[in-house]
């Protein structure tokens, strides 16, 4: 008899799944625009605070930094008080912060708020995981994470049509002042209609986490080379995010409009691959119930012909092939985002935010190291050439982790991977 209450009682949320999935769209989108919109403001900014490329670098790594002191946390927040609570606040939190960046004066103190919207922001991620699996089906996960993550490159895609006029227009700080009052609308929203998973099914989750250890989750060879092949993929990302405007202004002398136009492309391409790549994995998860087959095969499968269209950047004399190169290479890195997050789901059910917030902590790691390293390259003598021959050899790396050590498996008592519910 409770069986059947519970069950009746879950039912009528049932449809309740399709707005978690635009909420986490949505605010995804929102937390990218945010992040890209100080990559449009190279000049200004640099010239309002008088810093150089090695500094800008070190301005953008200040972000990481902050999501890198809170990923690991959040993750067992997440897990522990649910995803309103953490994720209402970080969103109110990053929001603040954004306005106030719109109105420091020294450099220090928008150092200092850098790494304030980094610790804002980095919830954003595992609390888009763990409200997804909270909510939506097994069989739905891959597609419900790639359609959500398509709030990603589009940011990106908007940020070059959007941001250069709207800077253009109203001047780096009124479009930090102009997104953070947006984010503030949404964390009202997100407030009055987000709401907290079943009872029945956060009861089955508080079941499965008393049988995995987070010890046992966070020294997984499988979690840990898919965290590796994350930093890989976040070294992709952070270049493409901080630097790409920059390279295409530095090396090929683009104004700031064209360089929103070209600067686009690749968001583009992860536009189209994206979803296709978390269909795919969906479906070869139902076909073969093997996490290696459908999430880590088909990651370093696309990391590698990253890296293969990457190589020719190093070389090319023409602006036109080097950004046909970089968008297809960043499109097909980007393209198994939601396996990355699947793979926290399938392996760690009960601590899907815990593993979730390791493999971000990565990503953050890249982000931290990418933009510095990057400015610091662009200022040597091999100029961005080195900078592309880096991004290489870290992703290449990660390949050959994810081939030889994610096995598939997760911790010993853990459950197997869940089944689509009837």
């Amino acid at each position: 008899m409770i069986e059947k209450t519970s069950s009746q009682s879950s039912q009528p949320s049932d449809g309740y799944r399709f707005v978690v999935v635009v909420f986490c769209f949505i605010l995804v989108l929102v937390n990218y625009l945010d992040r890209v919109v100080i990559s449009f403001g190279i000049k200004p900014i640099k010239a309002e605070f008088g810093i150089g490329d090695g500094d800008f670098g070190m301005l953008m790594s200040a972000f990481a930094i902050g999501t890198l002191c809170i990923n690991g946390l959040s993750g067992f927040l997440l897990d522990r008080f649910g995803v309103k609570l953490v994720w209402g606040l970080s969103l109110f939190a990053w929001s603040i912060v954004m306005l106030l960046q719109g109105m420091v004066e020294a450099f220090w103190v928008f150092l200092l708020l850098r790494v304030l919207l980094g610790i804002g922001e980095g919830p954003n991620f595992p609390a888009m995981n763990r409200a997804l699996v909270d909510w939506m089906r097994p069989s739905e996960l891959g597609r419900a994470l790639s359609l959500s993550l398509i709030g990603v490159p589009l940011a990106l895609l908007l940020g070059g049509l959007v941001l250069p006029p709207l800077i253009t227009n109203v001047g780096w700080r009124g479009s930090f002042i102009t997104l953070g009052c947006i984010g503030i609308v949404l964390g009202i929203l997100f407030v009055l209609f987000y709401r907290q998973p079943p009872t029945a099914k956060t009861r089955d989750a508080d079941a499965k986490k008393s049988a995995m250890s987070i010890r046992s989750v966070m020294l997984n060879p499988t979690l840990l080379a898919t965290a590796w092949s994350f930093f890989g993929f976040g070294w992709v990302l952070f270049f493409g995010l901080t630097w790409l405007p920059g390279y295409l202004e530095q090396d090929w002398n683009m104004k700031l409009d064209s360089v929103g136009l070209y600067s686009t492309l690749p968001w583009g391409v992860a536009l189209v691959l994206m979803p296709i790549f978390g269909w795919l994995s969906d479906f070869l998860m139902q076909k073969t119930g093997r996490t290696r087959v459908a999430r880590v095969h088909l990651i370093w499968i696309c990391q590698l012909i990253a890296v293969v269209f990457f190589i020719p950047v190093i070389f090319v004399t023409n602006i036109n092939w080097a950004v046909i190169f970089i968008s297809l290479a960043i499109g097909f890195s980007m393209a198994p985002n939601s396996p990355y997050y699947s793979i926290c789901a399938d392996l760690f059910p009960g601590r899907t935010g815990v593993a979730t917030g390791v493999i971000v902590t990565f990503f953050s790691a890249a982000g931290v190291l990418c933009p510095i390293i990057t400015g610091w390259l662009a200022e040597g003598d091999g100029g961005f050439g080195m900078a592309f021959t880096t991004l290489c050899i870290v992703v290449g790396s990660s390949v050959l982790g994810l081939i030889f050590f994610a096995t598939g498996q997760g911790p010993a008592s853990s459950d197997p991977p869940n089944q689509s519910p009837e």
